[in-house]
């Protein structure tokens, strides 16, 4: 042949052994029926390329004398089509369906010497049944010795490994990710069990052959089937007395190979084959002959096709009226082939030119790669992700949506937002210049120090709590025996990491007895609600800035949580203050009737935001409400915000009372603007406070938001602290001018105050314990939660939100008296306005009722 036919040839070749991409079926592969005198060198010529690259068999002499003897020498223990091949980086196809059927007719000329009676014995024969069981087992063994079995449970292990590993890891994930507590790691703990109990059924199933013997239940030939309930010592026994079982030999060989090529669902190296075997029958004979027979019978019978190509030489069963033609148009009869498929084979003509001089293959094993590249990932990737998560971010943090979050002091590995980073230098730098030959008592600040989005003012409310626990641990320090160290939890955005911040401070002041406190849990969330529990549960002392959620601290049930103590006015308070605005007149109107009350309910899809719920719960409600009869429009996003503040003004609503967070203040007041009659106000409560300051600081809206707010302390603070009006709050504005000398504005001056107060109430309990007892060994926390209770009911503590004090109540914990101020912000005006004020104290003897009256100012000229 000329060079250029047999490259033409060869292609050819590849082309039917090489298999399609990993989304397409494989096709069916023909037999190539080889007539003519030189048809046997023509075989050798043509698969010779294809040798030791991929599953190859040339069965030659006693091993082509009979089906199962050529079924033997390709599929038994010692097959050829069983080979490892090297550079394949891929194991070689099993055969345990064949090697049975194999064995179970090899028993026949097995006959014992003291055997009596007939033999094969009848399936029923009890003694026939033992003989069979015990040759069953010595076969299994000796076919798996002790270092085939180990390399063979090891890949079957491997298997099994891809696919249970990840399916644990995924149940652990949606079952619950953050392991805080001992009840937390129960995910995790089904998560293993999971993985390890598929891993080790599957590999079982494997190695002992169960995971692929269920084929001998369904296959195609029913008389020959496995019944149900049937051991296989039984089965065998039965196959044994069969008189011709070549159709199930050829069969079960076919599905063999089948299930090495099968495209499984889970991962198997069958994904890695990216070529089909070969079989070069170069030897024509009877064996031959009845081969292929039987090879084009079985197909017939159950549609079956081999992922194998067959090279025959010799005339064979070619049917009547099949054409033949010369080897030089093969490309042209497989594709009138693959076309019809009438029958499995290709009779071609060939003689003494035809045999090519064939070049080299190499096969490339780029789909090996691909396979163990997806195993590598399910098998280590779930512990990659653990591992990044747990300790790619460092000691103590763990990587929650791209934010390292948990208790380091190591700013590099957390990565703060740049408006905490100068706060953090410098808390830092105080921190190393505590005096270590006094007694140094730790206090942990818990909140977000990171964001995974932009915009909110998480970040200015963060960087407002520093900067009042700064400037209080350096005013305290400097003039104390005992120093106070401030170590960082970062709760991550939206405090959804919370707990796991909370768990990190647990464990570091377990056995600890220098720690005092945490200071922060602003947000009133039940990720903040999981993080006052553990803390509880250890006894660690909590002081909330400005978290004002009535049911917060409410983590055991109806039962507050005894550690918990708040510096802000709960909601209950701003409750009733809106209830007395509402009746008095907001600025612009006059008295409202609760049927023009528009409550605007912000929810989240996993019901974890309290702050909203618990607003309106409070207007409407709580016992007495004189707006119960207000309306709720609930919703979830800016999209529906913006549907159901049209939808309010439709029904009539005179004020859109608005207690979702600020994320959305934007989108209320463009609707509101745009939808809503001229006479329609807004009325908010504390969250918006903090957006509003930014908008009339930096001028970013055109037109001033209308819009009435109730704040948790002088919002015209916010203008660089101009309103400040004792000494407390000027340190604070000192504090926060020095380390932010371009950026002061975006620091939340009531965080910065409530952050203040809080680490002024720790250490006003710190000095309560100075004064009575300096033993080393008293446990601070304890003492600091003991000292708290009551904390200023003989005297006031003189604080940067005015005097403040903590009822000897057990459970509630709030700081009294406290200011609510109502302001509007008015177009064309860069200071909010003051309307109204209340003062928030208790005159009852329950602590949790308490008592707010409130004035109005007299309307702005």
């Amino acid at each position: 042949m000329i060079a250029a036919d047999q490259r033409r040839l060869q292609g050819v070749l590849e082309g039917l052994l090489r298999r399609p991409s990993f989304w397409r079926g494989d096709p069916p592969l023909p037999v190539l029926l080889l007539v003519g005198a030189d048809s046997a060198d023509t075989a050798v010529a043509l698969a010779a390329p294809f040798k030791g690259s991929l599953p190859y068999a040339a069965p030659v002499g006693e091993e082509l004398k009979d089906v199962p003897a050529l079924v033997n020498a390709l599929a038994g223990e010692n097959g050829d089509l069983g080979a490892a091949i090297g550079g394949s980086f891929l194991p070689a196809p099993r055969f345990p369906l064949a090697q049975f059927v194999l064995w179970a007719r090899e028993q026949r000329a097995q006959r014992p010497e003291d055997w009596t009676g007939v033999w094969p014995p009848a399936p029923e024969s009890r003694k026939g049944q033992d003989e069979f069981r015990a040759r069953y087992r010595k076969w299994r063994w000796e076919r798996y010795g002790e270092r085939r079995a180990r390399r063979t449970a090891a890949d079957f292990v491997v298997r099994a490994a891809t696919t249970w590993v990840p399916l644990g890891m995924a149940v652990a994930l949606l079952a619950g990710w953050d392991v805080v507590d001992l009840l937390s790691l129960i995910p995790w703990v089904v998560g293993l069990i999971v993985a390890a109990a598929g891993t080790a059924v599957q590999a079982a199933l494997s190695i002992r052959g169960t995971f692929f013997s269920g084929w001998f239940r369904r296959h195609r030939y029913v008389n020959l089937r496995r019944k149900r309930f049937e051991s296989r010592h039984k089965y065998a026994l039965r196959l044994a007395a069969e008189p011709d079982l070549d159709k199930l030999l050829v069969y079960a060989m076919f599905q063999d190979l089948r299930q090495a090529y099968q495209k499984w669902v889970i991962p198997w190296p069958s994904w890695g084959r990216g070529w089909y075997g070969l079989l070069v029958l170069r030897e024509p004979g009877p064996g031959v002959t009845r081969f292929l027979g039987v090879l084009r019978d079985v197909i017939a019978d159950t549609g079956v096709h081999p992922p194998l190509l067959v090279l025959a030489a010799g005339d064979g069963p070619i049917p009547p009226a099949t054409p033949v033609r010369p080897l030089a148009l093969l490309p042209e009869a497989i594709q009138d082939w693959r076309a019809q498929v009438p029958e499995p084979f290709i009779p071609v003509t060939v003689n003494e030119s035809d045999i090519p001089d064939m070049g080299a293959f190499r096969p490339t094993p780029l789909r090996a790669f691909g396979y163990w590249a997806v195993v590598a990932l399910l098998a280590f990737g779930p512990i990659a992700v653990v591992g990044r998560t747990w300790i790619g971010c460092g000691d103590g943090l763990r990587e929650v949506e791209r934010q390292c979050v948990g208790l380091s002091d190591d700013l590099n590995e957390i990565e703060p937002d740049p408006l905490l980073a100068p706060v953090l230098e410098r808390i830092q730098r105080q921190n190393r210049e505590v005096q270590d030959d006094q007694r140094v008592i730790t206090v942990f600040y818990l909140g977000p120090l990171t964001t995974s989005r932009s915009g909110g003012d998480q970040i200015s409310g963060s960087a407002g709590e520093l900067a009042g626990i700064a400037a209080r641990q350096l005013a305290y320090n400097r003039l104390h025996s005992w120093q106070i160290r401030v170590e960082f939890a970062n709760a991550g955005q939206d405090f959804v990491s919370a707990a796991y911040a909370a768990q990190m401070i647990k464990d570091r002041a377990a056995g600890d007895p220098n720690i005092a406190g945490a200071i922060g849990f602003a947000w009133s969330r039940t990720e903040t609600q999981d993080a006052i529990r553990l803390l509880s549960d250890a006894h660690m002392p909590m002081l909330s800035t400005t978290n004002t959620a009535d049911t917060t601290p409410l983590v055991y049930g109806m039962k507050p949580s005894p550690s918990f103590f708040r510096m802000a006015a709960p909601n209950s308070a701003q409750a009733k203050a809106a209830e007395f605005w509402l009746q008095r007149g907001l600025p612009g109107g006059g008295k409202v009737p609760a049927e023009k009350v528009a409550v605007l309910l912000e929810i989240d899809e996993r019901g974890r935001e309290l702050y909203s719920k618990d607003l309106a719960d409070g207007l409407t409600a709580r016992p007495g409400a004189l707006y119960a009869d207000a309306r709720r429009y609930v919703f979830r996003d800016e999209n529906q915000l913006a549907a159901q503040v049209d939808q309010a003004c439709q029904d009539g609503a005179a004020v859109l009372f608005y207690t979702g967070r600020s994320s959305y203040l934007g989108n209320l007041v463009d609707t509101k603007e745009h939808q809503c009659g001229r006479d329609v106000r807004v009325l908010a409560g504390d969250e918006v406070t903090g957006r509003l300051a930014q908008i009339l600081a930096d001028g970013s809206s055109v037109n001033n938001p209308q819009i009435s707010f109730i704040a948790l302390n002088d919002a015209r603070a916010e203008q660089d602290g101009s309103e400040a009006i004792n000494d407390t709050q000027r340190e604070i504005e000192a504090w926060i001018k020095d380390v932010h000398p371009e950026r002061g504005r975006s620091v939340s001056r009531v965080h910065a105050r409530m952050g203040y107060d809080a680490l002024l109430a720790i250490t006003s309990a710190i000095d309560q314990i100075k004064a009575t007892n300096v033993d080393p060994a008293v446990n601070i926390a304890q003492s600091v939660a003991y000292n708290l209770r009551g904390l200023g009911v003989d005297g006031h503590i003189q604080g940067a939100t005015g005097s403040f004090y903590f009822s000897t109540d057990a459970d509630f914990h709030t700081a009294l008296p406290r200011e609510l101020w109502l302001f509007s912000s008015e177009p064309g005006q860069t200071v909010p306005i003051l309307r109204g004020k209340c003062t928030v104290d208790t005159s009852t003897e329950d602590p949790a009722e308490l008592d707010v009256g409130c004035t109005t100012e007299p309307a702005a000229p």
